[in-house]
Formats: structure tokens, C-alpha cells, sequence
């Protein structure tokens, strides 16, 4: 079976990348090249999935162009995109083609790509438990599988809520760019798992995986401690009163020890979203 996940950049644990160690550049080079043919599709593409899922909403993203790691800096280039283009793209029945014209036309199979920078993250208890949330049916990407706490840093907590070509790189400054990163991961699991913020650590970053049916859309990983045990946590998340509840039905725990041991082999991993298993790659190869 092919994988559904690669890994893009690893980090060991013998390094530590968080928020003071990351360097970010903004810039529209880092942007995805538009293609002649397929853009004219992205906008029926969008109507056609709002009409068959409503709740689903198009919004400006980060898009990574290319990242690596030098000594115990992370360096990050990022252009903008949004959630349309990613639909029209990475997730269109056309990506294989897109992938191959990138490889033919700039010797890079996500040149033409939104490629939108996810996050996602180990969030790990007090009691060595790890946090998997069952996605909903209204979601777009893999409903009715286990994942991971989860989202995207968004532009518009830096510059607002404007059109993606109203955004002015010159508004989007490295400092502010590199708080959203970190900040939008830590937002993310208070919003779906409904935890205070108070109990989590500072994320750490481990590295970036690719989503391979999801035309290699990367997420960075991070590792979250909380202070809670996994029964306080599941008492959180089942009052309902988190921003995302919609996003998930339920929640389970699986012991640290499990989850650096799961693999293509295991029962568990085939109830996996893509997107879980990224992480959870990235995970075992961080506790190396």
C-alpha cells in the first residue's frame, strides 16, 4: 500500500526548535505559479463542493515554498494562498497532472500547488496519554477518521479578514508570522478539545510531513505537554463548549508506548487520518 504520509523534515530530540529558534521569510516568490489551464476550474471546484458541504469556508493560508534546518535554527519561506486554491489544486482530481507539469515546467512537482502549511500536534497528558479526536462528517479531509488536534496558522489573525489579493506582504513581518505559527497550534487544541490554555506547554516543534492524497500538502508537527490527566482532558472535551466541537463526534487516548509502536501493520493505522499519521511518523523518529 502506498503511503499516505512523508516525511519532509525531521527533527532529532536532541535539538529543540521552538518560537525563539525559528526564522521565517514572507515573500510573493514563494507564492504557487498559476496554471493556464487548470485555474479557470478552481472556481467551479469551489462552488460545487460549497453546494454539497455548506459549512465549509475559504479563507487566506500560509503556503510553504521550503523549509530546513540549520544547526538549531528552522528556516521557513512562505508565500499566501487559500483554502479555494487548495480545494482546486492539491486536492483536484488533476493533481497528478499539476505535479508532473511543475516537474516539466520549474523541475518542482509543487510548483503549481497551494500547498497550505498545516499544523497539528502529539498533544501528550500528565498520565503519558496521546489525544486522538474522530473527525466529523463535515469535514472536507478524511471524515469519520482518527486525528490529531489540528488547523492552519491563518493570515487573517495578523492582517484581518481581507481578500488574499488585498494582503500586503509588507504587513506580514517574520516576528508576526512566527507568533501565528506557534500560536495557531495552541489555539487549535483549546478549540477542539475544549483544555485551557493555562495547562498546555510551549509547542515544540519535530518536523514537517507531507499528505500524499492530499497532493503532498504539508503540516508542521509539534509536540504539546498538558498538565491534565487523560480523564480530566475527556471530561473537557464532553461538556461541548469548545469553538470547533462541530469538527469531532469523540475522543480517545492511546498510551505514549502504543503510539511510537504503531505502523502500516497495525489495526489502528488503517483508522487513521493522513494527516495523523504525518505526525505520529514524525513522532517516532523524534523519540529515536
Amino acid at each position: 500500500m502506498e503511503n499516505e504520509s512523508i516525511v519532509l523534515l525531521s527533527v532529532p530530540c536532541t535539538q529543540n526548535i521552538n518560537n525563539s529558534n525559528t526564522q521565517i521569510v514572507m515573500h510573493e516568490k514563494f507564492n504557487r505559479h498559476a496554471h493556464l489551464t487548470n485555474d479557470l476550474q478552481i472556481d467551479t471546484n469551489w462552488d460545487k463542493r460549497v453546494r454539497e458541504n455548506p459549512k465549509i469556508f475559504n479563507g487566506t493560508k500560509f503556503r510553504l515554498s521550503s523549509v530546513s534546518l540549520s544547526e538549531d535554527v528552522l528556516f521557513l519561506n512562505l508565500g499566501l494562498t487559500c483554502y479555494k486554491d487548495f480545494l482546486g489544486t492539491n486536492w483536484s482530481e488533476n493533481a497528478k497532472c499539476l505535479a508532473l507539469d511543475g516537474v516539466r515546467d520549474f523541475q518542482d512537482s509543487q510548483a503549481y500547488m497551494s500547498d497550505p502549511l498545516g499544523v497539528g500536534a502529539i498533544v501528550l497528558t500528565v498520565d503519558e496519554k496521546v489525544v486522538l479526536l474522530k473527525r466529523s462528517c463535515h469535514c472536507a479531509e478524511a471524515p469519520g477518521f482518527w486525528d490529531i488536534p489540528g488547523g492552519h496558522p491563518e493570515p487573517q489573525e495578523i492582517v484581518g479578514k481581507i481578500p488574499l489579493e488585498e494582503i500586503k506582504f509588507s504587513d506580514l513581518s517574520a516576528q508576526s508570522v512566527v507568533k501565528e505559527l506557534y500560536g495557531s497550534i495552541t489555539r487549535e487544541v483549546v478549540d477542539e478539545v475544549n483544555i485551557p490554555i493555562s495547562v498546555l506547554s510551549q509547542p515544540r516543534f519535530i518536523g514537517v510531513a507531507q499528505n500524499i492524497s492530499a497532493g503532498k500538502r504539508p503540516s508542521s508537527e509539534f509536540i504539546i505537554s498538558c498538565s491534565l490527566s487523560s480523564v480530566e482532558v475527556s471530561e473537557f472535551y464532553h461538556k461541548g463548549s469548545q469553538e470547533e466541537a462541530y469538527e469531532s463526534t469523540s475522543i480517545q487516548f492511546l498510551d505514549k508506548e502504543t503510539v511510537l509502536k504503531l505502523g502500516p501493520n497495525s489495526d489502528m493505522w488503517t483508522t487513521l487520518a493522513p494527516s495523523a499519521k504525518g505526525c505520529i511518523m514524525l513522532y517516532q523518529l523524534h523519540n529515536r
